[in-house]
C-alpha cells in the first residue's frame, strides 16, 4: 500500500503564481524542481503548473532581473510566490574574452547591451545599426543610407591613418571580419570591449576596440515559437531647392549675355519644367519577417531562426533583398562535458549603384539635369541630351534605371565547441570554426546611356572570396587561498588561416543590350582582367589572471604573443601586455556613513594592443606588375614584368598604448547606476607611405613612423525612475567626449593630405583635408571665403577679378591669393556624441522614446557647390551688376575664378545634430484574451517611426552623410579606403523617414 501513495506523492500537481514586489506578474519566470530535470515557466499572467517528481517538493524560481528564490512547497498545492528585484544587477554574468565575470567584478571598460535595448526592425539589417547610440564612446556612422549600405563603427576615436579603425568582432567566441552583418534579431546582448585592459587579450586585433556578440539559445522552460512580422514605408528626406525649368532658362541665358555671348536658348525655346530627382524617388517599403524556435532545459539548448528582409529604395532600381538562418544549441553530456554548436548563413541581393561621392554617382546626374529639358520625348522614349555638367550625353532618369550593378553576397560561419571539467576547478574549452563570404559583382552600363556612350556597352564582373578557420584551445583554473584570496587563471592557443582570393573581367563595344554581363566576350573590345589570392596565418597564445581579495580588491593581468605572416620575419610576433586594478568601496563604512552610494568601484587600466588590419597583407614584401617593353629597334613586345613596390621586411603592427580610470557607482538601492570613464590612448608606429628616390624603382615604401593619441570622457546613466504594479519608467542616458591629435608623422613627411572628387565633367578634384602634426585625422583645409567683388571694388589680392567674382582672404597678407592662404576649416570627427532614451509601460501598454546626437562638427556640402552654381534655387540670388549686388553668391559659381578654389569656408558646414532615432507604440493583449487558445503565450502589436524628426542647421543630404568613408573591410576581403577623407557630402544616397507597424506572436 505504500508504494502507490509514494508515487501519488512524487508526481503531485502544483500549481502556482509569481509576482513581483508590486503585485504584478513576473512573466516567462523559470520554475524548477530542485535536484530533477523538471522545470517549467510562468505565462503572461504569471501562473505555472508543475507535476512533482520527488517528494522533497522544493521549487526554484528564477528570472533575470530578479533575485533566484526557493520555496518549499509543503502539502500544498497552490503557492504564491513572490519574486525581490535585483535592481543593481551586479550579479549579472557578462562575457569577456575566453570568459565570463560578474559585472562587480569587472576592471575595465565595457558597455553592455541587453537584445530589448537594440534598435530593431524596419529597415535595420547589421550590427551597427542596431546599436547606434546605445554606448558611450561608441561611433556609428551611416556611410551609405542605400539599402544594405554600408556603416562605419569607430571606439574612442580613431587610431589609423592607412589601417582600418573597425573593431574587432567575436560571436559566440568565434572571430569574425563580417560579425556586422549577422542578424541583429538573434543577438541575446552585446558586450563592447573598449580599453586596454579588456581588450588586450587579443592582442594584435584589439586596437580598436572588441564587440563581443552572443547569440540566442532558447528560453527556459517549454518549446517556444516566437514570429515577428513589421512592414514599413520610407520616404525621402532631402529635398533640395531646384529652379523650375524657366529660371534655369533666364539665367543660363542671362550669364551668355553677361559674358559677351549668344544665349543658348532662343525665344521659341518652350522650356519644359522637370524635377529630376523627384522623378527617380519613390515611397519605398520595407517588409521584415522573423520567426525562431527555442527550448531550454536542464541538460540542453537550442535555437533557431530565419529572418527575410526586403527594402526597397528610396530611390528607383536600389532593391535589397537578404535571407538568414541561425542555429545555436548545447549539450550537456554529463556533469562535466558540455557540447555546443552555432551556424549562421545569409543570402543578398542588391541593385546597388555608385555613392562614393563622384559624378557617377546617379544622384549628381539628377541634381545637374538641367529642369528645362523632358524626361521623355513625344514618342514615349527617353530624351538623351548633351549635360555640361557631366561632359557627355545622357539622360539620369534613364541611366539610373537601365543600368545593371548586381551584388550577390553568400555568407556563413559556424563553430564547434566543448567544455571539459577536467578537475573540480580545472576546465578545458576546444573550438574549431570556419567562415566563408562570397561576393559576385556584375555591372552593366548600356550602349544608349551616358556612361556607355563613349565606348557603347560597358560590362565588369567580379568574384571574391574569403575563407577563414580558427582553432581556440585554452585551460580555465580557479582556486583559493585561505578564502580570502581567489584566483582565476586562463592559458590558450589561437591558430588562424585566411585565404582571400578574387577575379574580376570586363569589355565594352557591345552591338547589343541583351547580354548584360553575362557574356563578356560580346563585347568588342576585353578590358584586362584582374586576378589574385592572398594567404595569411597566424598563432598565438595569451594568458589572463584574475585575482580578488576578498571580494573588494580586484585585479586583471594579460598577457599576449601574437605572430602573423601578415608581417616579415623579423617583426612577425608582438607582445601586448595589461593590467588592471578595481577596488569596490561601496562596503567600507566611510562611504556608507556618506549615506550617498549604494554602490561604489573605482577602476585603473592600462595596455598595449595592436592592430594587423593593413591595406596590403603582404606589404613587407616586394609586389610585381606587368611591364611590356621593346629591346631593339623594331624588334618584337616583350613581355615581363617590374617592381610595383619596394620591400620592407622590418615592418610591423601599428600599436595602441591605452590608459583608462573609470568610476562605476549605484544610488538609491540601485535604482540609478553610473558609469565613468576617462581615458587616453597613443598610437604609434603608424604604417605610412614615405617618399624615396625614383632610382630605387618606386616612389614610396610603407614604412612605421607617425603616431596619433585620442583623449576623451564618456558617462553612462541608467535610472528606474517610476516601478510600480501598473506602471513603469526606466531611462538611458550616455555622453562621450573625444580630442583627436597627430603627434608626429614620418620623416620627410610635413603634411598628408586628400582630393575631392571631381564636381563636374569638366573640373578636377581640389585638395580639401590635410593632417599634419597638431591637427586631427580629416580637418578641412581651403580658402577663406569672404564674398563677392562688388562693382567699382577694388581688392589688391585679387588684381584681375570682375565684378561677381568670387573673393577670398588675404590670410598671410602678401597681397595676393596664393596656396599659402588656405587654412583649416572644420573638423570632420564629432567631438561629442548623446544619446537619451525613455521606456513607458503602463498596463499592456509600452512607449520608448530614443533620441541621438552628435556635435561639434562639420561637414563639406559638396550638393550645395554644385547646385549653386547649376540648377540650385540659389542660383535666383546670385551676383548681377547693377541688378542683384547685395549676395554672397558669385555670378558664376567658383570654378572659372583664378583666384582661390572651390574648396572654401562656405561650403563647409556645422553638421551637429539631435535626432529623434527612434519612436515605439506597443499593446501586448491581455491573456484572458486567449483563454480558449491556451497555446497563445502573446500578442503584441506595435507601430514604430525611425529618424522622425532631426534638429539641425545643416542644410545638404543628411547630418550623417558621408560618402568619403575611411579605411574598410571591402568586397574582396581586403581593407581599403582613407582615414582623413571623411567629412564629404556629394552625390550620396537620399536620407530618408521610415513609419513601421508590425506584431510579435508567441506561442508554446
Amino acid at each position: 500500500m505504500l508504494l502507490p501513495i509514494f508515487a501519488i506523492a512524487q508526481n503531485r500537481e502544483i500549481t502556482g503564481i509569481v509576482k513581483d514586489s508590486k503585485g504584478a506578474p513576473v512573466i516567462g519566470a523559470t520554475v524548477k524542481e530542485k535536484g530533477v530535470a523538471n522545470l517549467t515557466s510562468t505565462d503572461v499572467n504569471g501562473k505555472f503548473v508543475i507535476a512533482l517528481k520527488k517528494n522533497t517538493g522544493v521549487l526554484v524560481i528564477s528570472e533575470v532581473g530578479y533575485i533566484t528564490k526557493e520555496v518549499s512547497v509543503g502539502s500544498s498545492t497552490s503557492i504564491s510566490i513572490v519574486l525581490d528585484e535585483d535592481v543593481n544587477k551586479l550579479n549579472e554574468v557578462v562575457v569577456v574574452g575566453y570568459g565570463a565575470v560578474k559585472k562587480s567584478d569587472l576592471t575595465g571598460s565595457v558597455s553592455s547591451i541587453k537584445s530589448g535595448d537594440l534598435n530593431l526592425g524596419g529597415s535595420v539589417s547589421n550590427v551597427g545599426q542596431a546599436i547606434q547610440g546605445k554606448a558611450a564612446g561608441v561611433l556609428v556612422q551611416q556611410t551609405n543610407f542605400a539599402p544594405g549600405g554600408g556603416i562605419a563603427i569607430t571606439i574612442r576615436g580613431g587610431n589609423s591613418i592607412n589601417a582600418s579603425n573597425e573593431p574587432l568582432y567575436v560571436i559566440d567566441g568565434f572571430i569574425s571580419d563580417y560579425g556586422n552583418l549577422i542578424n541583429p534579431n538573434d543577438i541575446a546582448d552585446i558586450q563592447i570591449l573598449k580599453d586596454a585592459s579588456a581588450t588586450a587579450i587579443y592582442g594584435s586585433r584589439g586596437a580598436n576596440g572588441v564587440v563581443l556578440i552572443t547569440t540566442k539559445k532558447g528560453t527556459p522552460g517549454q518549446v517556444s515559437i516566437d514570429a515577428d512580422v513589421s512592414n514599413g514605408w520610407q520616404y525621402d528626406t532631402y529635398k533640395p531647392a531646384l529652379l523650375t525649368g524657366q529660371q534655369y532658362t533666364d539665367i543660363q541665358n542671362a550669364t551668355a549675355i553677361e559674358d559677351g555671348k549668344s544665349a543658348p536658348y532662343g525665344s521659341g525655346f518652350a522650356p519644359a519644367n522637370t524635377n529630376w530627382l523627384q522623378s527617380a524617388i519613390q515611397t519605398a517599403t520595407v517588409d521584415n519577417r522573423s520567426i525562431s524556435v527555442s527550448s531550454n532545459n536542464k541538460d540542453s539548448k537550442i535555437y533557431a531562426s530565419v529572418n527575410y528582409l526586403n527594402q526597397v529604395g528610396v530611390l528607383k532600381n536600389t532593391d535589397f533583398q537578404k535571407y538568414s538562418a541561425r542555429m545555436g544549441a548545447e549539450k550537456n553530456l554529463n556533469e562535466n562535458i558540455k557540447l555546443g554548436a552555432n551556424f549562421y548563413g545569409s543570402s543578398s541581393i542588391a541593385d546597388l549603384q555608385s555613392y562614393t561621392g563622384d559624378i557617377t554617382a546617379p544622384i549628381f546626374g539628377l541634381l545637374v539635369a538641367p529642369p528645362n529639358v523632358p524626361v521623355y520625348k513625344p514618342d514615349g522614349s527617353f530624351n538623351i541630351f548633351y549635360n555640361p555638367q557631366t561632359g557627355g550625353n545622357g539622360n539620369p532618369i534613364y541611366s539610373l534605371l537601365s543600368a545593371t550593378n548586381n551584388t550577390q553576397n553568400k555568407f556563413g560561419n559556424g563553430n564547434i565547441y566543448l567544455d571539459y571539467s577536467l578537475l573540480k576547478n580545472l576546465t578545458y574549452h576546444v573550438s574549431a570554426g570556419a567562415e566563408y563570404n562570397q561576393t559576385i559583382a556584375g555591372q552593366y552600363s548600356p550602349n544608349n546611356s551616358a556612361e556607355g556612350l563613349t565606348n557603347p556597352g560597358m560590362a565588369t564582373d567580379q568574384w571574391y572570396s574569403t575563407f577563414r578557420w580558427l582553432v581556440e584551445n585554452y585551460f580555465t583554473y580557479k582556486f583559493n587561498i585561505h578564502k580570502d584570496h581567489d584566483f582565476t587563471i586562463l592559458l590558450g592557443n589561437s591558430n588562424q588561416k585566411d585565404i582571400d582570393q578574387g577575379i574580376g573581367a570586363g569589355s565594352q563595344g557591345y552591338s547589343t543590350n541583351e547580354f548584360l554581363f553575362y557574356n563578356l566576350t560580346a563585347g568588342s573590345i576585353a578590358n584586362s582582367p584582374t586576378s589574385y589570392r592572398v594567404q595569411t596565418t597566424g598563432t598565438d597564445y595569451y594568458t589572463r589572471i584574475n585575482y580578488a581579495f576578498k571580494d573588494k580588491l580586484l585585479a586583471t593581468f594579460t598577457l599576449r604573443d601574437d605572430g602573423s605572416s601578415r608581417f616579415g620575419p623579423k617583426n612577425s610576433h608582438g607582445i601586448f601586455p595589461s593590467g588592471a586594478i578595481a577596488y569596490k568601496l561601496g562596503e567600507d563604512d566611510f562611504i556608507k556613513n556618506l549615506n550617498t552610494f549604494s554602490d561604489l568601484k573605482i577602476r585603473v587600466g592600462y595596455g598595449i594592443t595592436g592592430n594587423d588590419r593593413i591595406p596590403q597583407s603582404t606589404a613587407y614584401l616586394s609586389t610585381f606588375s606587368p611591364w611590356n617593353t621593346v629591346l631593339a629597334p623594331g624588334g618584337p613586345l616583350q613581355v615581363g614584368i617590374e617592381p610595383a613596390s619596394l620591400p620592407n621586411p622590418a615592418l610591423k603592427w601599428e600599436s595602441t598604448a591605452q590608459f583608462d580610470a573609470g568610476l562605476d557607482m549605484g544610488f538609491f538601492d540601485g535604482r540609478i547606476t553610473a558609469t565613468l570613464d576617462v581615458y587616453r590612448k597613443t598610437t604609434s608606429n603608424l604604417l605610412l607611405n614615405v617618399p624615396v628616390g625614383n632610382w630605387w624603382g618606386a616612389n614610396s615604401e610603407i614604412v612605421n613612423a607617425g603616431s596619433v593619441r585620442n583623449q576623451g570622457v564618456e558617462l553612462g546613466i541608467n535610472t528606474v525612475n517610476v516601478k510600480s504594479a501598473s506602471f513603469s519608467w526606466t531611462s538611458s542616458f550616455n555622453a562621450a567626449y573625444n580630442k583627436q591629435t597627430c603627434l608626429s608623422l614620418a620623416p620627410g613627411i610635413s603634411a598628408i593630405y586628400s582630393n575631392t572628387a571631381n564636381p563636374s565633367g569638366t573640373v578636377s578634384g581640389a585638395q580639401f583635408t590635410k593632417l599634419a602634426v597638431g591637427q586631427e585625422l580629416g580637418e578641412f583645409y581651403g580658402y577663406k571665403y569672404e564674398g563677392v567683388i562688388k562693382t567699382g571694388e577694388n581688392y589688391a589680392p585679387e588684381p584681375n577679378a570682375k565684378p561677381g567674382d568670387p573673393k577670398y582672404a588675404d590670410l598671410n597678407g602678401d597681397g595676393a591669393i596664393t596656396p599659402a592662404d588656405q587654412t583649416y576649416l572644420g573638423n570632420t570627427n564629432p567631438h561629442y556624441t548623446a544619446a537619451l532614451g525613455n521606456n513607458f509601460s503602463y498596463k499592456g501598454f509600452g512607449l520608448n522614446v530614443f533620441f541621438q546626437g552628435a556635435f561639434d562638427y562639420d561637414l563639406y556640402n559638396m550638393n550645395a557647390l554644385v547646385l549653386e552654381s547649376t540648377t540650385g534655387a540659389a542660383a535666383l540670388n546670385r551676383f548681377v551688376p547693377g541688378v542683384n549686388e547685395n549676395t554672397n553668391i558669385p555670378r558664376e559659381g567658383y570654378f572659372l575664378s583664378q583666384y582661390g578654389g572651390y574648396v572654401n569656408s562656405r561650403f563647409v558646414q556645422n553638421a551637429s545634430y539631435v535626432r529623434l532615432k527612434t519612436a515605439s507604440f506597443s499593446y501586448t493583449i491581455p491573456s484572458s484574451v486567449f483563454t480558449k487558445t491556451p497555446f497563445i503565450r502573446g500578442l503584441t502589436i506595435y507601430a514604430e517611426g525611425q529618424n522622425l524628426l532631426t534638429f539641425t542647421g545643416y542644410k545638404g543630404t543628411d547630418p550623417e552623410e558621408n560618402v568619403h568613408q575611411g579605411q574598410a573591410l571591402n568586397a574582396s576581403g581586403g581593407y581599403s579606403g582613407s582615414n582623413i577623407t571623411g567629412g564629404l557630402d556629394f552625390g550620396g544616397f537620399p536620407a530618408f523617414r521610415t513609419y513601421i507597424i508590425g506584431l510579435k506572436l508567441s506561442v508554446h
